[in-house]
């Protein structure tokens, strides 16, 4: 009956969606399905947030495609992870005085400035990754990752094994962890986090075009012992990338992996992601609280 279902929404035939499923769906042994594309304009923080959860609940539900979303911010917005402490962190001045929103993520880890950048987000049902959900899924986004970069034209982009730099930094690119992508001489490229459910995993993570993140250092009160060693698209191709081409890149290396639908926020999602909004991303009780 899915197969069906989805034959008539991809204006198909099953017997090519059974193929389709078989030679593309399958990744490092997890299987993506039909995956359903969102093309998102770009939103403030919370926008963006409520939505990425939002996009968790619907994936926990039954029969549920995964979903991944590409979107950017505006304006730029400094997020924290989930239990990062923003007081005597946070230059909330500093903040205020150019402009930049701030937001809690979802998700675990640490700061990221959302500037000049490429915004991913996956959700998918537990029910497709198994007992090991939240390493399955990095292991399944990190290839995605990796064409992405490299259709843009970054060279040896590569997945890590083990974690690595100072836990303790409340930058998030002043570390990298596993299945987060770097380059061979060690620089981090691509920052992610999730959120693990009762019933989905959430993923979302940065990708810089330029240097404009690296600015977050002037929005920390907490000091770096050294220079980030982060590097960002602009300098590993020698050009500038626009979010257009490296979105573009990414929906190249979804559809070289698996079968993508084009989609929008449900009626579900829609609803979901205005609660979320009006009752927790948008509050600061929420934003600070810790």
């Amino acid at each position: 009956m899915r197969m069906k279902i989805e034959a008539d929404r991809l204006g198909c035939s099953t017997t090519v969606v059974y193929l389709l499923w078989y030679r593309r769906s399958k990744l490092n042994g997890r299987e993506w399905g039909v995956v359903r594309l969102i093309l998102d304009s770009a939103g403030s923080g919370a926008r963006n947030m409520a939505i990425d959860e939002a996009l968790l609940d619907s994936a926990g539900r039954s029969g549920a495609d995964p979903v991944i979303r590409l979107y950017a911010f505006e304006p730029w917005t400094l997020s924290v992870g989930r239990f990062q402490r923003t007081e005597g962190v946070v230059d909330r001045a500093a903040l205020d005085g150019d402009g930049i929103d701030l937001v809690r993520r979802p998700s675990g880890g640490q700061a990221v400035l959302h500037a000049d950048e490429l915004t991913y987000c996956v959700a998918i049902g537990r029910d497709r990754l198994g007992d090991v959900g939240k390493r399955a899924l990095y292991r399944m986004v990190a290839p995605l990752l990796i064409r992405t970069l490299e259709r843009i034209g970054v060279e040896r982009p590569r997945s890590v094994s083990t974690g690595r730099g100072g836990r303790e930094d409340p930058d998030c690119f002043a570390s990298v962890g596993e299945y987060e992508i770097d380059t061979p001489d060690g620089r981090k490229l691509v920052g992610s986090a999730q959120m693990v459910s009762r019933t989905a995993v959430l993923q979302h993570g940065s990708i810089p075009l330029g240097p404009a993140n690296r600015s977050i250092r002037r929005y920390l009160l907490v000091r770096s012992a050294g220079e980030s060693a982060a590097t960002n698209i602009e300098e590993q191709v020698g050009r500038r990338i626009d979010f257009e081409t490296a979105r573009s890149a990414f929906v190249g290396a979804i559809e070289s992996t698996t079968v993508v639908r084009n989609g929008e926020l449900d009626a579900f999602e829609v609803a979901r992601y205005r609660e979320l909004l009006e009752k927790k991303y948008g509050r600061e009780a929420w934003t600070a609280r810790m």
